[in-house]
């Protein structure tokens, strides 16, 4: 059993309190007990003087206490104990006894009886003083008896007392353990459940066997298990769209390769230079497959983030984009305002230039494409805009899936540049937005980063 175990924790929270309720119960038992057999001491030593006062005569004025000898034998054997008494006037004139009791026998006057714990030759005991008026005059009377018979009997009287209260001991740490054991066996079911599961079976936990204690744990659990479903199942199609992706440019570039060899081309520059563009777009494709599953396995608690100003990094990454503009015949126009982001300079550089590869690819020679970065009240909002062929309005919402192409697609892309956008606004807690000026011309993507603080830069 672990230090930190749940049945360790319950069974010393119960049987601690249990232990400490227990020897209450035993020191009151003894306390009880003690007044018991002291009650029934004092009970019998006054009973003795009451005796004792019956056998005082008066006659002539003389006071007199004769005890026949069987009377005195039996008051005198009282089990082990040793046994006096004693008797005088309001005078103190022993009348009968022993006079070495008389110093010890010392009573409040407003009281007829009194009890008191003394020692007498040699041994601790109690005496008894009992005050009586026989015939007009005042008699007194002292019993002692030492305490081995009303410690035998606080000893017995205990050990009934205790005896009874151990069997319950007993009866009820086995009821707790027990308790305990069968209380925490659902949780135990439902350990075995998950132990023996192999890695594939994601079905959820039944819920309803389970006590109402267990049911928010079972539930997180089938929600957890749900989520790694999802997740197992994109990974699979992520993994097989991959698979089908590659397989067309390796094949295409294979069966080229294969051909030359069988036949050479009488133009190499033409064969070279087709040979170089199949190449090109596999190598596009498995570094956006590579961006793509490193970004989807990215949590945005992990990546690491700072303030960074957005236009800063826009200026940056867009030289080779100019450049691309320029060959296509392309205005690539840019309309920013310095704003601050908390994020990742590589993956926010990653997510323009997967934006602008996009507008330039869809925009034909003479069009346009416009970059807006404008703050406002809540953060800031980038925007890339371009005159493309435009996209279906039912296929927007469909935009940023992965290898999602439509009819209006460009021959040889992946469908993957929009899907890695999406993961970056992910990771970064933005939000993306797809909308088209028409039908038929255009696209609007806009990203909207939330609760940044803003900065103007000279």
């Amino acid at each position: 059993m672990h230090h930190n175990s749940l049945r360790r924790q319950l069974l010393r929270r119960l049987l601690w309190p249990f232990t400490l309720i227990l020897l209450t119960g035993a020191l009151l038992a003894y306390f009880f007990a003690s007044q018991a057999a002291k009650n029934t001491g004092d009970l019998g030593l006054l009973d003795d003087a009451l005796d004792l006062a019956k056998q005082v005569e008066v006659h002539e004025g003389k006071i007199s206490l004769d005890l026949p000898l069987a009377a005195k034998q039996m008051l005198l054997a009282n089990n082990d104990d040793r046994v006096a008494y004693a008797a005088w006037d309001q005078s103190g004139h022993l009348i009968a006894g022993d006079a070495e009791l008389l110093p010890l026998a010392t009573a409040p006057a407003e009281k007829n009886h009194w009890f008191s714990n003394v020692a007498f030759g040699g041994h601790d005991g109690r005496i008894v003083v009992f005050r009586d008026l026989i015939q007009g005059y005042q008699v007194n009377i002292a019993v002692f008896q030492t305490s081995l018979g009303s410690e035998q009997l606080l000893r017995d009287t205990f050990i009934s007392m205790l005896l009874p209260e151990a069997m319950l001991v007993i009866v009820a740490v086995l009821v707790i353990v027990f308790g305990v054991r069968s209380g925490l066996r659902p949780v135990e079911l439902l350990r075995d459940e998950i132990a023996t599961r192999s890695a594939s079976d994601l079905k959820s936990i039944p819920e309803s066997p389970a006590p109402e204690e267990l049911r928010p744990i079972i539930h997180g659990i089938n929600d957890l298990l749900e989520n790694l479903a999802a997740a197992f199942a994109v990974h699979r199609r992520f993994i097989a769209d991959a698979a089908h992706q590659l397989r067309t440019p390796l094949a295409a570039l294979s069966g080229q390769i294969e051909l030359a060899l069988k036949q050479p081309p009488a133009d190499n520059q033409a064969f070279l230079n087709k040979l170089l563009a199949t190449t090109l777009r596999t190598s596009h494709l498995s570094n956006q497959l590579l961006s793509l599953a490193r970004l989807e396995h990215s949590m945005a608690s992990v990546c690491e983030r700072h303030a960074i100003d957005l236009r800063q990094v826009i200026s940056e990454a867009v030289a080779v984009f100019v450049t691309q503009a320029e060959l296509k015949n392309i205005v690539l126009e840019f309309n920013m305002e310095s704003s601050i982001v908390d994020g990742n300079t590589l993956l926010l550089g990653e997510l323009l230039a997967n934006l602008l590869d996009n507008a330039l690819r869809y925009t034909p020679s003479g069009g346009q494409v416009l970059v807006t970065l404008q703050p406002d009240d809540e953060g800031c909002v980038l925007q890339v805009q371009d005159s493309g062929p435009g996209v279906p309005q039912n296929e927007l919402g469909k935009l940023g899936m992965p290898f999602h192409r439509f009819d209006s697609s460009i021959p040889g892309s992946c469908g993957l540049g929009l899907a890695i956008v999406r993961e970056i606004v992910r990771i970064h807690d933005a939000e993306i937005t797809f909308s088209a000026p028409s039908p038929s011309t255009g696209l609007i993507v806009a990203i909207k980063f939330s609760n940044q603080k803003q900065k103007n830069f000279d």
